[in-house]
């Protein structure tokens, strides 16, 4: 699985493909029980098949606590989920995230990995986030990275990183900067089960509110599947990413935190991937010995060289 892209044809719009992406990916350290999602960290997501990542950053916790919580340099920005760091009780850099991607990539030039990065945290006001992020974090490795604003076929990205930008551009001197921010997905309804926005199309039913809401989540993201396999499977298809969270919790009720919510879905859904299906996001991604990454991934037959 640390390989898999290699045997898939250069000529394959990463659109076309059935990926498994992981949700608040960073969020695999002890953490609260309400903010870990995963269970297994950033590199063993990516050795077991895993190609899209999501990952939040915000500002250090109560200022770092003078440096007890990681740095308390504000432009030092660190992994979290919501407003709760993704690490305790030492925090989780964005840098040693950023960090532990790029040396995977490095190793594994055949593949690709799309990153979803998002501010959190607070409310970042115009360019704060994106100005911090390319000054800080991306202008000085933008050659690992793929920042057009279309969605790439597999050759031109082979050990790149895609950067799937969940921030936005309001002033004209980024958006007027050559090297590009990679593709707009600045912000989609909150708690949709189908926006669509040209490039890509996402369900993102979150408000599990109680055990039942899991059913009816199921049935959301059984319905973007079928619609993704259904668009992909048109002749002539503009390239659209289909993103599917299976993720949803609700901080006031332990029946809905990340890992009760993840265990309904892992069996009932490597039943119903197809070709084409998008990317499927979920929680604790290694549930079972990876079964649904390699249900996910073995869908690709069809695109093989």
């Amino acid at each position: 699985m640390s390989n898999w892209l290699q045997d898939i044809r250069d000529d394959v719009n990463l659109a076309q493909l059935s990926l498994v992406g992981t949700h608040n990916s960073g969020c695999y350290h002890t953490a609260l029980p309400s903010v870990q999602c995963q269970g297994a960290s950033i590199t063993d997501q990516l050795n077991n098949g895993v190609r899209f990542l999501d990952i939040r950053a915000g500002r250090p916790s109560l200022g770092g606590l003078g440096g007890l919580l990681g740095s308390s340099d504000p432009d030092d920005l660190q992994v979290i989920h919501g407003s709760f760091p993704a690490r305790i009780p030492k925090a989780f850099p964005l840098e040693e995230a950023l960090g532990e991607i790029y040396q995977w990539i490095e190793s594994h030039p055949s593949e690709t990995v799309i990153l979803s990065l998002k501010g959190e945290g607070q409310t970042w006001e115009k360019d704060d986030f994106a100005e911090l992020v390319w000054a800080k974090y991306l202008d000085k490795d933008q050659g690992r990275y793929y920042l057009g604003g279309e969605i790439p076929r597999l050759g031109d990205v082979r050990g790149k990183i895609v950067l799937f930008r969940r921030f936005a551009i309001g002033g004209q001197d980024l958006l007027n900067q050559s090297h590009g921010m990679g593709i707009d997905a600045h912000w989609w309804d909150y708690n949709t089960t189908d926006d669509d926005r040209g490039t890509f199309a996402v369900q993102d039913f979150s408000e599990i509110k109680e055990p039942a809401d899991v059913e009816k989540k199921m049935g959301y993201v059984e319905n973007m599947m079928k619609r993704s396999e259904q668009y992909n499977a048109t002749a002539n298809a503009q390239p659209k990413l289909f993103l599917n969270y299976t993720s949803g919790s609700n901080f006031w009720n332990p029946a809905c935190w990340p890992a009760a919510v993840a265990k309904g879905f892992t069996d009932k859904l490597s039943t119903v991937v197809g070709k084409g299906s998008g990317v499927t996001i979920v929680d604790y991604a290694e549930t079972d010995d990876w079964k649904f990454v390699k249900s996910v991934n073995g869908s690709n037959l069809d695109f093989k060289k």
